[in-house]
């Protein structure tokens, strides 16, 4: 059932969430569990305990190949754009990292930065963070989006799995696509 929402002294109108390329929120969530089960395997993943941590977009995240900034592209400090490993030419790329935060430290502060021609979505522990619609929008890509992830990261084991789409069809010099993501952690002194 589809949630209304109400405006005083207005009638009720009906918000529909968007799609991402004409993907279901059940198809992206059933891309995010393959990719896990496909790529990351227990004890994959990096070990976090530093206070403060960055985790940018390499070619150590799973399916991510480093690419050629585009000059429209902003640059991403401590990330690289990436497509997909497998066909740099493809239409969509899927690529994730694991990480564990250390138990012995509290989350204090949690953000990613994300760069992406064109539209992406963003699944962090199951949990949709991000879910564009189909579009050619500068400004994903120059400057760039901020989001505060504190609420869904936690202590330990955490994923991360971004979908993103290129608009127009396959990857080209003509129609270029690229992701770059920088997950930033602040976190207390050891407990």
């Amino acid at each position: 059932m589809i949630p209304k929402q109400r405006m005083a002294g207005k009638p009720s109108k009906i918000i529909r969430l968007p799609k991402s390329a004409g993907l279901p929120r059940s198809k992206a969530m059933l891309l995010y569990r393959t990719q896990l089960r496909k790529y990351h395997k227990p004890g994959s993943g990096r070990f976090l305990s530093q206070r403060t941590v960055s985790i940018g977009t390499d070619n150590s995240w799973f399916n991510a190949q480093i690419i050629p900034r585009d000059p429209a592209w902003v640059p991403v400090t401590n990330a690289n754009y990436v497509w997909y490993s497998g066909n740099l030419n493809s239409e969509n790329a899927i690529i994730s990292t694991r990480f564990t935060l250390s138990e012995r430290r509290a989350i204090l502060g949690a953000s990613l930065f994300l760069s992406v021609d064109n539209y992406a979505v963003v699944i962090i522990n199951g949990v949709p963070l991000l879910f564009d619609g189909p579009q050619n929008t500068p400004s994903f890509y120059n400057p760039g989006r901020t989001f505060d992830i504190r609420r869904f990261v936690r202590r330990g084991r955490n994923d991360v799995v971004i979908i993103a789409f290129n608009l127009g069809g396959q990857r080209t010099a003509e129609n270029p696509a690229g992701v770059a993501a920088r997950l930033d952690f602040r976190l207390s002194n050891l407990q």
